[in-house]
């Protein structure tokens, strides 16, 4: 699971004004060419895609498909095009809407838990979850997360959405690496180590 957040915690701002994002996924990308490198070599071993509903519906893959379309061969980018080559897998709480447009994306099949371990078991490199506090609790509480990647950004907003605000019985997360980057951007990874309160 890979996330930005702020220092203070939050993935949204309660305000919508507050640009608290040294990079805010547009065309300007502004985090420093070790920090763009290192994020790129994420998505290397990457083949499928984790998406919930509402990331989907917000522009997610359409903005990617976008941003690698006028970058075909830029470097910095591959991450981009890499995204719609990985397959795609998009949960929803709600009945399936009807065809996904994107070419390599489908619904996922079954409850949450059951259609990861399927997934876990089959064939295929690494998969990356992205998502709302929503679908980032639920796969939290559920004890589907092998690896959680904050992107902290240098900037404390106050007052927003809190990225575990909805985990039941809170986690324990072991750190397993810390990186700091030139634009202000620290990297933390962290391991689950189970539930404060199981």
């Amino acid at each position: 699971m890979q996330m930005q957040t702020s220092a203070d915690g939050y993935v949204e701002a309660a305000d919508p004004a507050v640009r608290w994002q040294v990079w805010d996924w547009g065309q300007n990308w502004p985090w420093d060419d070790e920090l763009k490198r290192d994020f790129n070599e994420t998505f290397r071993a990457v083949d499928r895609i984790l998406l919930s509903r509402k990331m989907v519906e917000e522009g997610y893959l359409d903005h990617w498909t976008r941003i690698a379309e006028s970058h075909p061969d830029e470097p910095d980018f591959a991450f981009a095009r890499k995204v719609g080559d990985a397959e795609k897998i998009v949960f929803s709480t709600a009945p399936e809407g009807g065809h996904l447009r994107w070419p390599r994306t489908r619904w996922a099949a079954g409850g949450l838990a059951a259609t990861i371990a399927r997934l876990k078991a089959g064939p295929g490199a690494d998969m990356i979850a992205f998502g709302g506090t929503g679908f980032v609790a639920a796969l939290a509480s559920a004890g589907l997360v092998d690896e959680y990647q904050l992107y902290v950004n240098p900037t404390a907003v106050g007052r927003g959405e809190s990225l575990f605000r909805s985990v039941a019985g809170g986690l324990r997360l072991t750190l397993v690496r810390s990186k700091s980057y030139a634009c202000g951007i620290v990297v933390n990874t962290y391991t689950s180590a189970g539930q404060v309160n199981p």
